[in-house]
């Protein structure tokens, strides 16, 4: 239906179901060890523990692009505070200066370069062609041969948790998507006259089949990392529920 487009959507719709479940498994997990502990200060401790790997690369995607552009920093936080309505906030890079572009690849950043380590270590831990291929003949006793390759490593629960933390942390927050908003309303404001009257040029064909196998690519890996993610949503939803009972009056 969507032709070329189609893998350019599917990674949309990835993005969008890791995201959503980021959110449920932070609430479980929260939720959870402040059954246990009755602190919020532990409760967030542990889970900013959980999810380092995940912040130090967010938060040096920040820094790193805030560097290549020539705009100062002054400061490299990746400890968890709370905000003034109950916000957590895993880490942070204070920017000083710059313009509007600056601040809106500086705000992109965690998304690209949190895209791109998601998507090499799927590849890394799962064949994904192969994965890719054994769906598309329906052998889906290939499927779990494939898929449980990845356990076959002894390291295997590390490779997990850092794409599932890195994965799940590549989202921006609301002070990084202002100058993207920003930017894009002033894109639309130009793009979408010259669309209406005409003047867009046409894509050339070799650029969109070129587009269709990146994203192919992107969301073949984020595919994987959407299968981690469902299955750690499931487990934290557990642990969450054990949580509840076990706490006094429960």
């Amino acid at each position: 239906m969507f032709g070329v487009w189609a893998p350019l959507l599917w990674t949309a719709v990835f993005l969008v179901a890791i995201w959503w479940l980021s959110r449920q498994q932070a609430f479980y997990f929260l939720s959870a060890f402040f059954h246990l502990t009755r602190s919020q200060q532990v409760a967030v401790v542990l889970y900013a523990l959980f999810f380092l790997p995940g912040t130090v690369v967010h938060e040096f995607a920040h820094w790193g692009m805030a560097k290549v552009l020539g705009v100062k920093t002054a400061g490299f936080h990746v400890l968890p505070s709370l905000g003034g309505k109950g916000e957590i906030r895993l880490g942070s890079v204070d920017v000083r200066g710059g313009g509007l572009l600056e601040h809106t690849l500086i705000g992109m950043a965690p998304m690209l370069l949190g895209g791109l380590v998601t998507l090499a270590l799927s590849y890394y831990l799962v064949d994904v062609n192969a994965l890719y291929a054994a769906i598309r003949s329906e052998q889906f006793g290939g499927v779990a041969d494939v898929a449980l390759q990845a356990f076959s490593r002894p390291d295997a629960l590390l490779w997990l948790w850092l794409l599932f933390t890195v994965s799940g942390s590549m989202f921006l927050s609301a002070s990084d998507r202002a100058p993207i908003q920003q930017m894009a309303l002033y894109l639309a404001a130009v793009l979408l006259p010259l669309y209406l009257f005409g003047f867009m040029p046409a894509i050339p064909q070799s650029w969109t089949q070129t587009i269709a196998e990146i994203f192919t690519v992107f969301a073949s890996g984020l595919a994987v990392a959407l299968t981690v993610h469902l299955a750690m949503t499931l487990a934290f939803a557990l642990f969450y529920l054990v949580a509840r009972a076990l706490r006094p009056g429960g």
